[in-house]
Parts: C-alpha cells; structure tokens; sequence
C-alpha cells in the first residue's frame, strides 16, 4: 500500500484506528480503552496479535472475546449469573458463516463448537442471481464480461434479494434488458446455501455433543438473517415445543420476532411458541 510493507498486525492496527476514530466521534469523548471481539475459532496467537493491533492501535485492550459470546451480551443473554441455559448463535453475514454452540453457566461463557464456512454469505446469493438471469439473457451475458458491468448486475441483484424479502415478484429494467425474478425462483437459487449452513449447524451440534432439543435460544446476527426464507428454514430444522429467537436488527438491542405465532412475556423475555 503506497509502496509500503504492512504486517497483519499492522494493517488490524490501522482498522482498530479508524474505529477507534469514529467512536470519539460519535462519543465525543477521546477513547482509551476497548474490548476486542474474534471469532471462536481463534487460537491464542491470533488473540495476542489482536491484542497487540490494539496496542499499536493506541488502545488498552481489558479483553478479547468471542464473536458469538459477544452478540448473546448485546441481547442480555447471560447477564444474569444465576442462568444456566444452551445458546446456538447464527452469523450469516456477506461473505462469511458459522455457527456457534455456547453454554452459559453462572455468568461464564464456555464456546461448546463452532462450524462454518468462509466462503458463503449474501455476496453468493448475489451472484447466484445474476447467473440465474445471463442464463436467460444474452444482453447480461455481454455486461458480465466487462468490470463496470459486474458491479452494475450486483447492485441490481441485491436490490432483487431485499425487495423478495417483502414482495412476491422483483421487475426492473435497464437498458432494454428485463430483469424479473419471483420468490420461488429465488427460494430456489437459496436452498443449497441454506443447506450448506444447516450442515454446519448439524456438525456444530455433534462436536458439543448436543441435540437440537438441547438448543434453548438461538441469536441470529449478520445482515443475510434478515432474509425470511433463511429464518424459516432455521425454525424447522430447531423446531421443539419451545424457542426463544432473537434477531439483529441495524440497531444494537432491538429485539424483534420475525414471526409471531403465540408469545408471552416472562422476565424480559419473548418466548415464542411453534
């Protein structure tokens, strides 16, 4: 970068800087201190080169935690030093995926498993889209092969994939070229990445040696849960006479069901019922 050599510490430290930056400014105060989330599958020399990113950083680093410990915090989950429950947390994000199996026991989190995959999120439904149409159409075909383009075909998919959440049928044209695309036809370009993570959920439950009966909550996080398809297909595979659901929105601690059958309210918490 700029004819400059950076290590893997010193390109996080930059990162760590640039958020540390935005916090200040959104805080208005100067920030000192931070506590740095991973992924569970981190060794331990993977945490202290985070560590040390954070102190090149400019920062005091009091802890680093796991990702999935993390977002179950965000909910309230486990604050509470008397709860003792099982938790599967989902991460679907752009590019990446796992899932987590946690247990929390008095207040300490212990990362029971954790599976995913790397290489999957909503960049791969994207794309998927937009080989579901240059199989229809020459004209997308042609726009594939140039930069701009691509980009251009992405944007579209995307925009199809956030409207399908909420509307039967996604049109749009450009240029004389017809981009349509219907909600089966969608479920159907995602079955086999659904697939792909509920595998990764099997595994996560068999390396814990855990059931799906034995899952209490289940904290979705990343912005590809949003999609109801993915959300309905998770609630069958953990279908049991109850489960307690908790869904990131774009705002941290806003809680919402994306489906409400039957709730009750207990201590804080929406228990929804199959």
């Amino acid at each position: 970068m700029d004819d400059h050599f950076y290590s893997p510490i010193e390109l996080s430290a930059e990162i760590l800087k640039a958020l540390k930056k935005r916090a200040e400014i959104h805080l208005n105060a100067p920030v000192y201190r931070a506590v740095i989330t991973v992924p569970a599958y981190f060794n331990d020399s993977q945490r202290q080169a985070t560590r040390d990113a954070g102190k090149l950083a400019g920062l005091d680093v009091l802890r680093i935690i796991n990702e999935p410990t993390a977002a179950s915090l965000a909910y309230g989950i486990g604050l509470n030093t008397t709860d003792s429950e099982i938790v599967a947390v989902y991460d679907l994000g752009g590019g990446t995926f796992d899932v987590s199996v946690l247990q929390i026991e008095n207040g300490i989190f212990e990362v029971l498993s954790t599976h995913g995959n790397t290489s999957l999120g909503g960049d791969d439904f994207d794309q998927e889209i937009v080989t579901f149409w240059a199989k229809k159409s020459e004209l997308v075909r042609q726009l594939l092969n140039t930069s701009e383009g691509k980009v251009i075909l992405l944007d579209i998919a995307e925009k199809a994939k956030i409207h399908l959440s909420e509307n039967e049928i996604f049109y749009s044209e450009m240029n004389g070229i017809v981009f349509e695309l219907n909600k089966n036809q969608w479920h159907k370009i995602l079955e086999p990445f659904i697939e792909l993570t509920l595998l990764s959920c099997k595994q996560a439950l068999r390396d814990a040696g855990l059931s799906k009966k034995d899952i209490q909550k289940v904290v979705l996080v990343g912005g590809s849960t949003r999609i109801p398809a993915i959300k309905q297909s998770l609630f069958s595979f953990l279908v049991r006479s109850r489960m307690t659901l908790f869904i990131r929105m774009k705002q941290l601690h806003l809680v919402l069901p994306f489906r409400l059958i039957y709730w009750q309210e207990t201590e804080k918490t929406f228990s929804f019922w199959m």
